[in-house]
């Protein structure tokens, strides 16, 4: 109990240290936003937080990244020390304070400017709860399968697309010595959540996740019973994430990139934010692809996408001005092609905002990798081919 409490006063410690987040310094007021470290685009201060400043006298926006955002936040937020823009992990996390009476809506504002019209459908509406609008995403993202394509070429494999071609797949790297997969937990557990969602949809399928999702279907249905069964083999029992359950929970980050990039592991199941790994392969002498996840029953139909945003904002109802706040929101709404511009700097892994792109809003050295997924992904869900995330849903 003393350490706990030691814990949380070091943290609040760190938090009241830092920039303040609310409030007048001389003549101007400060809207805070506090990001994520290691997502910022390297171009922001020039592409949005100068422009921004310019445009309002009086105001100025500090975005400042800080380690483990999520339980600085909710430390700083109980002791009244929130900036103005909230940012959380994905649309459901910022119920909690919304339940407590902690966020501004924004249905004014997105009736205002226009937000429906300029976000993807689905990533609008999942800012919702019950009636009222209380974020936007930061982000958007989906599942896919990230593997070593120098090992595959090398060893003459094949992209599996279905459970027969994936455990085969899985059975000759281990007689190669290659581990079939890499992944792990430590420094964010809710990587767990990613595996679990993945083999839901792609066992039980959408249909009955969705179904379940709004209390239709209980979750000890058959179906969802084998998709844990079957991610229990893969994991546990034959240890094909990383050598051996206990190597993927002694895994952090630096040690599952290391396995695929270095090829003593083939795949890994993740998010597009992966979509960063160009340096790390580069660094390995190896090249990197992407493919859809395989569909391991058939009646989670063809391949499909998971949809999800990854970080969304929120404005802080206690900050001095909240519709300058929501102005910083719509200014990151307002245009595709600097929203694309900044994402780039993160190999459209982060600050990817859900916005109506075409194809020549990207930057003309994109990498075609990354052009492939989006447009992939845009017209997939536009079929109405998608799955949930527990983060999102």
């Amino acid at each position: 109990m003393k350490t706990r409490i030691l814990s949380v006063m070091l943290i609040l410690a760190i938090v009241l240290m830092a920039v303040p987040a609310v409030g007048a310094q001389g003549d101007e007021t400060v809207i805070a936003w506090w990001t994520e470290t290691g997502t910022v685009p390297t171009n922001i201060q020039e592409l949005f937080i100068d422009p921004w400043n310019d445009a309002h006298p009086g105001y100025r926006l500090e975005i400042t990244d800080q380690p483990d955002l999520s339980t600085i936040l909710r430390t700083a937020i109980a002791a009244g020390e929130a900036p103005c823009i909230l940012q959380t992990p994905g649309a459901s996390y910022i119920a909690e304070f919304v339940k407590a009476g902690l966020v501004q809506p924004l249905d004014g504002y997105a009736e205002q400017w226009g937000w429906a019209d300029r976000l993807l459908p689905w990533a609008y509406e999942v800012g919702f709860i019950g009636d009222t609008l209380y974020s936007v995403p930061l982000t958007y993202e989906s599942m896919v399968l990230v593997y070593n394509k120098t090992v595959f070429e090398e060893n003459g494999w094949t992209v599996p697309t279905n459970l027969e071609e994936f455990n085969a797949l899985a059975e000759a790297a281990v007689a190669a010595g290659i581990n079939p997969l890499a992944y792990g937990n430590v420094g964010w557990q809710p990587n767990n959540e990613h595996l679990v969602g993945i083999y839901l949809n792609n066992v039980a399928g959408p249909e009955n996740v969705y179904a379940a999702l709004i209390g239709e279907k209980p979750w000890t249905d058959p179906e969802f019973v084998e998709a844990m069964e079957l991610l229990r083999t893969h994991i546990a029992d034959n240890g094909w994430f990383s050598g051996s359950l206990e190597n993927y929970f002694a895994n952090g980050w630096n040690e599952f990139w290391a396995e695929v990039t270095s090829g003593d592991a083939a795949m890994m199941m993740i998010g597009t934010w992966a979509f960063y790994v160009t340096e790390l392969f580069d660094q390995a002498g190896a090249e990197w692809d992407w493919a859809p996840l395989p569909i391991f029953n058939e009646r989670a139909g063809e391949y499909n996408y998971e949809l999800a945003t990854g970080s969304t904002l929120s404005v802080n109802a206690a900050c001095p001005d909240v519709d300058a706040a929501a102005d910083v929101i719509n200014y990151l709404l307002s245009d595709p092609v600097r929203a694309l511009e900044m994402s780039a700097t993160r190999q459209f892994g982060e600050y990817m905002v859900p916005l109506r792109y075409s194809e020549e809003d990207f930057p003309a050295d994109t990498d075609e990798r990354l052009i492939r997924f989006f447009s992939d992904f845009a017209e997939v869900t536009g079929e109405g081919r998608f799955g949930y995330t527990s983060w999102t849903f």
